[in-house]
């Protein structure tokens, strides 16, 4: 009995051997046909080298497979980290700014896309690229693709690309959402794999006419809003150029009315709350400004916050006697002179070679008088030569000067730095939104900028609206710098030609402008993209000349920074008379050579005449 019963067993074990029972770790699957598809999978990361992979694969997924793929990528020197059945976020354990790779093994189309892991609101989307591996692809279909792709679009990732190993070769699949058949196929050929490129292309995506929805705030300069939908500004061109860049329709969204607060302002709520895709209102890129709620694209222009001052008083006219040459001139001058009267006092010891009255008549010559006495000294002569041109060349310039100076009233220097901003008795008038970034940059700890922030008054928007628009001068203003430098150059605010306020050089708030789009979102990249090129197409210059042309057809004098207008005087300064000074000293030096040859002379013949005698 007990022999029937081992011979039993036994054909019981052999006949679970020959069929290969599977146990409860392990799923039948086809091992060479899934190993062909790490393998491939594993070159295409290496030759891309990647800088930082994730494996991520559910407990049901075989390990065995996992391990393959783990293996072929260290051999490349790349860091990966494997994550199964994480409850954090992607971004918890991603550096912010890394190209991000991971890969996502399923077993086959039955097994659900657990995409927990990547939430809707991670950061950086547009650095993340994933591979979905389908290691059973006998079911796999266009119609399943398709629905997987949707799931990846609402949490707003499109770098997605779907992998599996079919009749011999490998097949790819990328997609597009904004066109009504989502697939795309990447195609390669049979003996070469698709390179990370072809997997992820970083062209410019085409919406297809679909709406694009972008936060404009009313600014009257950067965004105007005119009749039909036209929009003229910095924000309006660049809006039109996004979505002309995206083919895409522009849906203008204007901001709600709300109160400002320390976390949202103009358009920022809009964008916080995705009701649009897009804020081009500018925005102050600022560490804590956004708090994850929204997410700032590449710097575009300068937006710092800076004080608008009235102009200084003018000068006394009295001193516009002297202000016809700069300090270094006439101390030239004066130098040139002292060493005049030496040399005619030296010249004037030789017999025969001397000027009575030195002093007046080098003055008489430098006026272009005529001389009372003609030296017989050939040196002297030579000398006086270069020194009345010399006169001539600076009388000139200083009566051009002169009477230029007493026409023109120039102004006492401007406040341009914090320094004199603390100083002076100016009470600035702030906006309400402004104040964040004023307590954020200016510590109380520091003695000039507590003090400017001591000046400050917070006003309202039409306050201060209006104390500028009336060019009240008894206070300064914070604004923006764009609009600050568009309020100096304006008609409105100058008199007879002459600017009524002054932009100062040094900013309190040193910011960029940036535009901003909801966290995650997967625009970030494709706007970095734009704004760079409108850059390097020179839109920052082509916005300059239109602003230019503004000023000019309103009769606005176009005054630039740090450079004179046309219309004001050019004090002649040390620069302007090298050519003068030049020629003076080259006549000094031959009247010398002369001197010293005249000098040689006279010794001799005084020698040969004591010897005579």
């Amino acid at each position: 009995m007990s022999i029937q019963w081992l011979q039993n067993l036994l054909l019981l074990a052999w006949v679970c051997h020959s069929v290969g029972c599977p146990s409860e770790s392990r799923i039948p699957l086809n091992l060479k046909r899934n190993s062909n598809l790490m393998l491939e999978v594993s070159k295409i990361l290496c030759r891309a080298r990647i800088k930082l992979l994730f494996v991520y694969f559910e407990n049901e997924t075989s390990h065995q497979h996992t391990g393959q793929i783990l293996r072929e990528v260290t051999k490349c020197d790349i860091s990966y980290i494997s994550l199964r059945n994480q409850l954090h976020p992607l971004e918890a354990v991603k550096d912010d700014g890394i190209l991000m790779y991971m890969v996502m093994i399923i077993t086959n189309i039955s097994q659900p896309l657990e995409l927990s892991l990547i939430r809707k609101k991670s950061a950086a989307k547009h650095l993340s690229h994933v591979f979905l591996l389908v290691r059973d692809a006998d079911t796999v279909s266009n119609a399943w693709m398709r629905a997987s792709f949707r799931q990846f679009w609402k949490i707003w990732l499109l770098n997605i690309v779907i992998v599996y190993w079919r009749n011999g070769r490998l097949h790819a699949y990328r997609y597009n959402p904004f066109t009504d058949n989502y697939l795309i196929t990447v195609s390669h050929e049979a003996n070469r794999l698709p390179t990370v490129g072809e997997l992820f292309p970083k062209t410019i995506p085409n919406m297809q006419r679909k709406p694009l929805r972008m936060c404009i705030y009313k600014d009257d300069v950067r965004a105007i809003f005119r009749s039909k939908g036209l929009i003229v500004g910095t924000d309006g061109l660049m809006a039109t150029y996004v979505a002309e860049r995206l083919n895409a329709t522009i849906m203008v969204t204007r901001p709600h009315s709300y109160n400002y607060n320390l976390s949202s302002d103009i358009c920022f709520l809009e964008v916080s709350k995705e009701y649009v895709d897009v804020a081009l209102n500018i925005r102050f890129l600022a560490p804590d400004t956004f708090q994850k709620l929204a997410e700032n694209t590449v710097a575009h222009t300068r937006d710092d916050l800076c004080v608008i001052v009235p102009k200084a008083k003018t000068a006394p006219i009295f001193w516009n006697i002297f202000r016809s040459f700069s300090c270094w001139v006439w101390i030239l001058i004066l130098g040139s002179v002292l060493l005049a009267n030496v040399f005619c006092y030296w010249v004037h010891r030789l017999p025969h070679g001397g000027v009575a009255g030195v002093p007046m008549q080098l003055f008489a010559g430098a006026l272009t008088m005529p001389l009372t006495n003609i030296p017989r000294s050939h040196s002297l002569r030579q000398f006086l030569i270069f020194w009345l041109f010399f006169g001539m060349l600076i009388c000139s310039a200083f009566r051009g000067n002169l009477t230029s100076m007493m026409v023109f009233q120039p102004s006492l220097p401007d406040i341009d730095d914090l320094g004199a901003l603390a100083a002076s008795s100016y009470p600035i008038m702030i906006r309400p939104r402004h104040i964040k970034h004023i307590e954020h940059f200016l510590t109380l700890g520091h003695k000039r900028e507590a003090k400017i922030r001591e000046q400050m008054i917070k006003v309202t928007d039409g306050m201060l609206n209006t104390r500028i628009k009336d060019n009240d001068r008894r206070f300064a203003y914070l604004e923006k710098f764009h609009i600050a430098r568009f309020q100096v150059n304006n008609r409105q605010h100058m008199v007879l030609g002459r600017p009524v306020f002054h932009l100062m050089d040094s900013c309190l708030v040193p910011f960029h402008a940036v535009y901003i789009v909801p966290y995650g979102s997967p625009y970030l990249g494709f706007l970095n993209s734009l704004i760079r090129s409108s850059h390097e197409f020179g839109f920052e210059r082509y916005w300059d000349r239109i602003m230019n042309t503004a000023f000019i057809q309103s009769g606005a004098k176009v005054v630039h920074r740090r450079h004179n207008s046309n219309d004001d005087p050019v004090v002649l300064k040390l620069e302007h008379f090298h050519a003068v000074f030049s020629l003076w000293f080259i006549g000094m030096g031959l009247a010398c050579a002369a001197f010293i040859w005249e000098l040689l002379t006279h010794n001799y013949n005084w020698a040969i005449t004591k010897r005579q005698r």
